[in-house]
């Protein structure tokens, strides 16, 4: 622990893990002023630039060489002057859409969140959409979470997230649709309650997927502005067809820094165990609901002897049988012969898949982690941070990612594997 004393106007960097207490005066984190009496924990592979507003005294827990001073602001003057050109430019009653492209390690986060707390300076309701399931800041990864903020933050990921969708991957590779789809819902949510919306989105930017997938999102929200934060001309194949007034390009800030793998998890895995901390065993009854993007409980039941649980799909779809261990052919001689495709799925490999509880309008209510599929009881054992009425859950949706009790990740299931 060590005592610092800050004079006005003076920039600091100030590198997590650290925790740093404001004794006196004021100091501004990512456009965010932290006061005397107020705590802001920095956690590890963060990084923040640290402005005193008046002279300051601060109590640090962290390494003396994790503070150190700057000669000047490490925000480049064009962030600030964006978020007056985009204050003057919303128009009353009219959703704002604002969106950030970027590579991996280029600070669209950090980006994002000071440009949120600019605009609430100018009396603006924001809401800041990430996009990024890999490295979520705003609800746990491997879903979209939006925050509409009440106030300025510095870290969006210590804000309980206002609205959900899951996605169910770390990576939108497999889930092409469901990322359009989550898109147009929160988009939808943004009408209803923000004046302008800050779209964060991932660093997959080149080859046919990223190419493909970041060309539809433009088309589908056609942005108001599209922000290129880039170190040389990366980006500009995504924005060719876009008149030049709609573009807005950015450097990227000289203290963005690489985040190796093992950070990018870490972090990750930071969130999803602050998201599942409080989190709880549910048994949702079979009968109670509707299952969404699986084959299970959507077809017509057919018992077959030696299975757990076994049903007819639709069209050519075939029969879905899950079973307690890979089937043997000497196990379906007795079946009948008109099944069609057998699709086997064993058993105890659902185990920590992500789920998401939606109510009765397709709301996502809360995620969670499926302990397990009790063909015994024809119950679901889920756990998940949820407080309100078992009754009001409808729907079961499935993802792919699988993690384990506390939120650490745990393998990965195919789409459409049951």
């Amino acid at each position: 622990m060590n005592n610092q004393t800050l004079k006005q106007n003076d920039f600091y960097l100030l590198v997590g893990p650290a925790s740093l207490s404001v004794q006196s005066g004021e100091v501004e984190v990512i456009a965010a002023g932290i006061k005397a009496g107020q705590t802001l924990e920095v956690p590890s592979g963060k990084r923040v630039p640290v402005k005193a507003i008046s002279d300051a005294s601060l109590e640090l827990k962290a390494p003396p060489e994790s503070f150190s001073k700057m000669e000047t602001s490490s925000i480049p003057e064009e962030w600030d002057n964006l978020a007056g050109r985009i204050a003057s430019g919303h128009i009353m009653g009219r959703l704002y859409n604002v969106m950030v492209l970027g590579e991996v390690d280029t600070g669209k986060t950090f980006f994002c969140t000071y440009l949120a707390n600019r605009l609430i300076e100018k009396k603006k309701r924001i809401g800041v959409l990430d996009c990024d399931t890999g490295q979520s800041d705003i609800g746990p990864p491997g879903a979209f979470g939006m925050l509409v903020m009440n106030s300025p933050t510095v870290f969006l990921s210590e804000e309980p997230a206002t609205h959900l969708y899951m996605l169910g991957a770390h990576s939108p590779g497999l889930h092409f649709l469901p990322a359009m789809t989550g898109l147009s819902y929160m988009l939808e949510k943004a009408r209803a309650g923000v004046d302008v919306l800050i779209i964060d989105t991932t660093g997959w930017v080149q080859g046919d997927g990223g190419r493909a997938l970041k060309k539809a999102k433009l088309d589908f929200i056609k942005p108001d502005l599209v922000v290129l934060m880039q170190r040389g001309n990366e980006l500009e194949h995504l924005v060719k067809h876009l008149p030049s007034s709609k573009v807005v390009r950015l450097p990227v800030s000289k203290k963005a820094s690489p985040t190796s793998q093992m950070e990018r998890k870490s972090l990750r895995e930071l969130v999803s165990k602050r998201y599942f901390k409080n989190s709880r065993v549910f048994e949702i009854p079979f009968k109670q609901i509707i299952t969404d993007r699986c084959y299970f409980l959507s077809g017509t039941p057919l018992p077959l002897e030696g299975t757990l649980h076994s049903e007819r799909l639709s069209g050519w779809e075939g029969t879905l049988v899950i079973s307690s261990g890979p089937l043997l052919m000497e196990m379906t001689k007795g079946w009948p012969k008109d099944l069609g495709r057998i699709m086997n799925f064993v058993s105890g490999h659902e185990k920590g898949l992500l789920i998401a509880f939606l109510d009765e309008n397709q709301d996502v209510l809360a995620l969670g982690r499926l302990e397990e599929i009790d063909f015994l009881n024809n119950c679901f054992r889920v756990r998940a941070p949820f407080p309100g009425d078992l009754n009001s859950i409808k729907c079961i949706q499935f993802g792919s990612v699988k993690v384990t009790e506390n939120g650490e990740e745990a393998g990965f299931l195919e789409p459409g594997s049951f």
